[in-house]
Order: structure tokens, then sequence, then C-alpha cells
């Protein structure tokens, strides 16, 4: 708010101030330029006063010329160090453009010269949980409410705060009040649901989440936790049915895109899981466990075409070594895949095993050995990759490492199996 002025530049400064405040409202990006000047002339006859910079701090302000209404503002508090709005108004634009520490200092300096002021303290809680200062949030938060205990909107902050702070209860308690006060607010439910999903609480994860979406049934995140919550209870065809509902409202989501790809896998779905995994790799690229999904689905689809009992047993062991695949092109895409997931993340054992298995069904077999061989770089305890290399330089006639892996193998099962 700019401030009457009460100088010997009155008219001058009357002059801004029915201006800007009378006539055109303080509104943003419509404060007249004369406005603006007459603020500067005041200034330049006299710069020591403290109200003239104030206000021509808001004037800026109000043309969204945020650097100049710091300067002019910050001038304010050094010419006038307990001017409390100026602090504030500070404090604020600090915040708006992501000077945490800064908005800091401004709000507490207006906590200090008012113990009670209830913006500064739900400000400062921001401030502070952007900062991930949690114990200070909390007690600013707490603060806010101690001067207004309907403060809903501090009471969800709150409770996110306990939340990130791993105080689960806390955080419980805090939306549970905001609910009581509004029980319409989706925020709230919504972070008592993923609370309530991380302590396997699941049918009250559900209830929280179901709430969400029909107060709001556009929330894809609602639709989207309410998939993962069916998808924990072992329903994945509530899960995927809440997983498209969610992709419905939001198509770029690559962890809908994942996770649904998930569920159409396991449900052995593996076209629909290619176009889940495939879109997932779309929209992120560096997807590391995208990649390894969709050359494993590739896979898979081609085991289920075929339906070779050898070859589901072997898959049961994670390992398929012995039976190539019919289908050369489906194979190709699947070591396309898996090649690009070790792009990616070059140090997933899996992603290598599985590179090697789809090598060996090519008859690829020098490249079938290299990425076996990683295999058990990484992970020297992989004993289905030590049985594949076995495998493989028996057939290149390397006998003496054949039999060194096919040991190796015997050990690290016979250890499983005491």
């Amino acid at each position: 708010m700019i401030k009457n002025l009460v100088s010997p530049f009155r008219g001058i400064m009357l002059m801004a101030v029915l201006v800007s405040g009378c006539i055109y409202g303080c509104s943003k990006v419509d404060m007249p330029d004369e406005v603006i000047t007459a603020y500067q002339k005041a200034i330049r006859i006299n710069p020591g006063l403290a109200e003239a910079h104030y206000n021509l701090g808001m004037a800026y302000d109000n043309r969204t010329m945020a650097d100049e209404a710091i300067m002019e503002l910050k001038k304010a508090t050094e010419i006038e160090p307990s001017y409390k709005d100026a602090h504030l108004q500070l404090g604020l634009l600090y915040l708006e453009k992501g000077l945490r520490e800064e908005a800091i200092a401004a709000l507490t300096s207006v906590t200090q010269l008012d113990p009670n002021h209830e913006l500064a303290y739900s400000k400062l809680g921001e401030a502070y949980k952007s900062q991930k200062m949690y114990s200070e949030a909390i007690h600013a938060y707490k603060r806010t409410l101690e001067l207004n205990p309907k403060d809903v909107i501090s009471l969800y902050n709150l409770g996110v705060v306990y939340a990130a702070n791993n105080e689960a209860d806390e955080a419980i308690q805090a939306f549970k009040k905001a609910i009581e006060i509004n029980p319409n607010y989706t925020d709230a439910h919504f972070g008592l649901g993923q609370i309530f999903l991380e302590k396997k609480l699941l049918d009250d994860a559900a209830a929280e989440f179901k709430k969400v979406s029909d107060i709001n049934p556009n929330h894809a995140l609602a639709h989207y936790h309410l998939g993962l919550t069916y998808y924990a209870k072992g329903d994945n065809v509530k899960a995927a049915a809440s997983y498209r509902r969610s992709i419905e409202i939001d198509p770029k989501n690559p962890k809908v895109h994942y996770n649904l790809g998930i569920v159409y896998a396991e449900e052995r779905l593996f076209d629909d899981a290619i176009e889940e995994f495939s879109t997932v790799v779309k929209i992120e690229p560096g997807n590391a466990d995208a990649h390894y999904r969709l050359g494993k689905a590739y896979a898979d689809k081609r085991v289920l075409a075929n339906a070779i009992a050898a070859v589901r047993k072997a898959a049961a062991a994670h390992y398929n070594i012995q039976n190539p695949y019919s289908d050369k092109r489906v194979l190709d895409e699947a070591i396309t895949s898996l090649q690009k997931a070790i792009e990616v993340n070059p140090y997933n054992p899996s992603v290598y095993f599985d590179l090697g298995s789809a090598y060996s069904q090519s008859r690829i077999l020098d490249e079938a050995a290299a990425a076996l061989e990683e295999t058990v770089r990484i992970d020297p305890n992989f004993a289905q990759a030590h049985y594949g290399l076995s495998i493989i330089y028996e057939r290149k006639g390397m006998k003496e490492e054949a039999q060194r892996e096919f040991l190796a193998y015997r050990r690290l099962t016979d250890e499983c199996r005491k």
C-alpha cells in the first residue's frame, strides 16, 4: 500500500498518491509514469525521506519492476530501520524472486518489530520450508497458528513440513485439522493420503485419494496415487483404470505411464506394456529403468508368443539362453532398448544379463559373452550369469573357462540352498 505523506513536498506527493491510489487503484502494470516521476522528484529534493523511497518501491512493484522496487525498499529500511512495512514488502519481493535467505532476514526483522505479525510468520515459514529448514519452518507456522488458529493454509503447510521432516503422526494431525476447517480442501486430503500410503494404511489412503477425485474429478495426481494404492493392495485391474484416468487428464506424466506399463507387463499384456514404456522413453530419453522395462517387454512378448516350455522354465530362473527367438525383429528391438538402458545407466547388472541373453538368442556369442562378463564384473554373485557364461564358453570351445564358470554357478547356488 502506498502511504500518504506530510512533508514540504506535499503538492508533489499528494498528486502521486491521488493518481496511484484513487484513480488507478494500484493494480499491477497500470501505474502511470507520472506517479513514479513524482516520487523520484521528491527523493531528489530530499533523499532522506524513507516514505518516499517506500512509495517509489511500491510503485515500481506495481509496474513489475522488482529489482528497482527492492533497491528503493532497502533504501527505506536503511534510512528508517524500524520501518516495518518496508521490511515486509522487501521480504515478499525476495520470496517472489527466490532469494530465500534475504527473505528470511527481512521477514525476521518484521517479527522482531511486531511479534504478532501473522503474515510475516506465515511467509517466514514458507521461506524456511523452501530452504529445508524444517524445525524453523515448524516454529514459524506454529506461531502463525497461535495468532490465527483457523488459518487453514498454514495448517496445511505445517503438515507438509512435518511430513518432510519425517514426523508423520504430527503431519496427519495438521492435515486433519485443516480438513475440519475446510472439508473440501483437496491439498490436505491429498497430503493425508500420501502419508497413509507411505505407512501402508491402504484403505485410509484410498479413501483420501477418492475424496480428492470426488471434489476435483480432474485431479490427475489423485488418480495416479489411487492407482499406486490399488497396486499395493494387489488389485491390478483398478490400478490400471486409475492410471488410465490420470493419463486422460495429464498425458505427459512419465511416472504414470511407467507404472501402467508395469501393470500391463504383470498381466502379460505386452503390447500395451511396450506402448507405455515407449511413451516414457519419448518423454524422458534418459530414463534407464524405462528402457530396461521396454527391452524386457519385447523379450517377454516373444516368449509368450512362442509358448516354449523350456524358455518359460529358463525365464523363471531369469535366463533363457538355450532357446533362440524365432522373430528377429522383436529380438532386435529388445537388444536396442537394452543397449539404450546401458547408455543411460552402465551399472545395472540385470540389464547386461538380459542383453547377454538376447545376444545369445541371436547366436552373437562374442557380444553375449562380453555382456555376461560385465554382469559378473559388476555383481560377482550373479549365479545365472555365471551359468550363461559356461554355456557360451562351451559353445566357443573354451572348455576351461566353461568349467570355471559352471563351478562358480554351482558354488553360488549351493550356498543359496544352505
